[in-house]
């Protein structure tokens, strides 16, 4: 098993191919030494969530029900809240979205209330402060998602943009998005893998997301050789495989110019992704 620590939580996670017997057992065995060192530390155990990631073909959670801690049951949750982010046990992500939306369009509608004693700058600051925030917090996790659970994200953030500038609801929306020098949704979440990717490879971020990344090394001399590729490892099943960090970061790294990858400041290189995403954007059409 592995574990992450953040401030007062602990989470304790381990992939199988499939639930047995032994499964459960080294699951149970695991708990019980933390059931243990949780006693003897006087920690509290009552908030233990036990939350099993499957496919449609595979509801593993249905199969899993085991006595854990000081002879409880723990039962597989639904979905489970981690840092902020809503993650439910087929990963689809659709709650943690359905989140997001309500909670910023709570907040604009409470701002159109006051928007016109306001000047842009302050609308501005108060939808940062209130709604994108709420847009860009662990946005890299909802890559791959369907096209219509990004496009719920990207109506809240044209919503987010005709407030601060005062737009009509038929507006078009890019050149209010150009305007704020906003990158759209599903590019905004583009901009952060990339940015997680940077950091990876210059020492910038954790080693257990820098240990996920491979420099690409050609089987004999290539002029590929010399453009900072990353390996991209083989993956299975689209709607999982691909968004997994090891296999989407590499191939998003190596199709940014070579002049991007080059750059040795995070600040620059920011801004130069920033750009050539906006690029992008202009070179395949509108929002």
């Amino acid at each position: 098993m592995n574990f992450h620590f953040y401030a007062d939580d602990c989470q304790v996670y381990f992939s199988f191919d499939s639930v047995s017997s032994d499964t459960i057992t080294r699951i149970e065995a695991s708990l019980q030494d933390i059931a243990t060192s949780m006693s003897l530390n006087k920690l509290n155990g009552d908030k233990t969530e036990l939350l099993v990631i499957g496919s449609c073909n595979l509801p593993a959670s249905q199969l899993l029900s085991f006595t854990a801690i000081d002879g409880s049951v723990i039962e597989p949750s639904q979905f489970a809240r981690n840092i902020g982010v809503i993650f439910d046990n087929k990963l689809n992500m659709e709650r943690q979205v359905s989140a997001i939306c309500k909670s910023a369009f709570f907040h604009i509608r409470n701002i159109s209330r006051i928007r016109k004693f306001l000047s842009v700058d302050s609308a501005k600051a108060l939808v940062h402060a209130f709604v994108t925030c709420r847009l860009d917090n662990c946005n890299s996790l909802l890559y791959g998602l369907p096209k219509h659970l990004v496009h719920r994200l990207q109506l809240a953030q044209n919503c987010a943009a005709r407030l601060i500038l005062c737009g009509r609801k038929h507006d078009h929306v890019t050149p209010l998005l150009k305007e704020l020098h906003w990158l759209p949704v599903d590019q905004s979440i583009i901009f952060k893998i990339l940015l997680l990717t940077f950091k990876a490879l210059n020492n910038l971020c954790p080693s257990y997301i820098s240990d996920l990344l491979e420099t690409y090394k050609p089987t004999r001399s290539l002029r590929s050789s010399s453009r900072n590729l990353l390996a991209i490892p083989r993956s299975k099943l689209k709607s999982y495989g691909d968004r997994a960090f090891s296999v989407c970061a590499p191939k998003l790294w190596n199709d940014i110019p070579e002049i991007t990858k080059c750059i040795a400041h995070l600040n620059t290189f920011k801004r130069n992704l920033k750009t050539y995403l906006f690029s992008v954007i202009l070179m395949n059409g509108c929002v």
